[in-house]
């Protein structure tokens, strides 16, 4: 069983997690059993559980496993954190609370930076209940000022999941230009977060290909905020940033062609109103309101723009045929794609797509021959 739980955790970490269930199948009947000395089996099984969204199967789990290791002395403290995200509300902060406090019993006077990071991770998930759950709180403002605090302190400033949601903190108090500084600190911390573990990755380690793995989801949200600021220039840069641990990833298409239909859009409005100087908040008003705003393709000087929209989410359309048919998200990103590709001119043909890929260039003769193919 030891062998096998080894198995399924690597398995996880390179997120292969129909793999890891299938190695993990055999002792279903084994987890419904036992105490202390199945708790390593348990906690597998819920984090496979959680990976494959199966989020109720894994909750009855994660409870059993704090249950069972009420001090995290055995098996760690990540699961009253994650139960915790999963509980919400009041009962949430708590849960989260006791795995901070765990982890600073066990730490005792000497922090690791695994534990460091762990508490870090637990005071932005008590954020993010307070910002959603109980954002109508009246103290809801004040547990976030003072729990991103903790976090910044606890990281020494460092970390760009602490930078990335103090700026999520400063949008809801309309603070956008403070927002836009802290994005812009999240993302020169990323990028050097990124560039560690890549010197590490040449050791062929698989607990550092784990942790670069583990960049995609809070790259995708920091390029998502980006956009929303308008640092659009960042956003694209975070996206490149994505194709280099996922090059196929297609949420990073999708967001590579908005931002470049935005750009496309922003440039069309400057153009339309000269005197206009922008701003963090008027160009945050301008996104609430873009879609009012109708695109004008014939634009010959928005013509580079919207081609390379055309061109990132035409990559989109086509990684979209590999995405799970019961994928929920994928198909959310799809109706955007398609969406935005009527308005700008349809999907680029297949054998364009190929040369560009191919790092060829695209001449204007090959568009007419493109052309007459259609």
């Amino acid at each position: 069983m030891e062998k096998a739980i080894a198995e399924a955790r690597e398995q996880l970490d390179l997120q292969n997690v129909k793999q890891a269930l299938r190695i993990l199948k055999p002792y279903k009947k084994s987890v419904a059993t036992g105490g202390q000395d199945r708790l390593d089996l348990v906690q597998v099984f819920a984090d496979a559980y959680l990976e494959n969204g199966q989020v109720e199967k894994a909750y009855s789990l994660i409870e059993r496993s704090c249950q069972l290791d009420s001090d995290g002395k055995i098996g760690g403290c990540a699961k009253f954190f994650t139960l915790g995200q999963i509980t919400g509300g009041p009962d949430g902060i708590s849960i989260i609370m006791k795995g901070i406090e765990n982890v600073s019993a066990i730490a005792g006077d000497s922090l690791s930076q695994e534990q460091a990071n762990m508490m870090v991770n637990g005071l932005l998930a008590m954020i993010e209940i307070w910002m959603t759950d109980l954002c109508m709180e009246k103290e809801a403002e004040s547990e976030c000022e003072e729990l991103i605090s903790k976090a910044m302190e606890i990281s020494e400033g460092k970390s760009s999941e602490v930078w990335s949601v103090l700026g999520s903190i400063k949008i809801s108090q309309q603070k956008f230009g403070e927002a836009s500084e802290a994005f812009t600190k999240a993302w020169e911390f990323f990028q050097m977060k990124k560039e560690s573990i890549e010197e590490q990755l040449t050791e062929e380690s698989v607990s550092s290909h784990a942790e670069y793995l583990e960049l995609l989801q809070p790259a995708i949200s920091l390029a998502k905020m980006c956009i929303e600021m308008g640092l659009y220039e960042i956003s694209l840069q975070i996206v490149a940033a994505i194709k280099d641990i996922d090059e196929d990833n297609l949420e990073s298409y999708y967001l590579e062609g908005f931002t470049y239909y935005l750009m496309a859009k922003l440039e069309q409005f400057k153009q339309q109103n000269q005197s206009l100087q922008l701003s963090p908040e008027n160009i945050y008003e301008f996104n609430s309101h873009v879609q009012e705003l109708p695109l004008d393709i014939k634009n010959e000087s928005l013509k580079d723009i919207i081609y390379e929209a055309r061109v990132s989410l035409s990559f989109a359309s086509k990684f979209s045929e590999n995405a799970e048919s019961d994928d929920e998200m994928a198909k959310e990103i799809i109706q955007g794609v398609h969406g935005l590709l009527n308005e700008i001119g349809g999907a680029l043909d297949i054998t364009e797509l190929m040369k560009l890929k191919r790092g060829e260039e695209v001449t204007e003769i090959d568009e007419i021959e493109i052309n007459e193919l259609e």
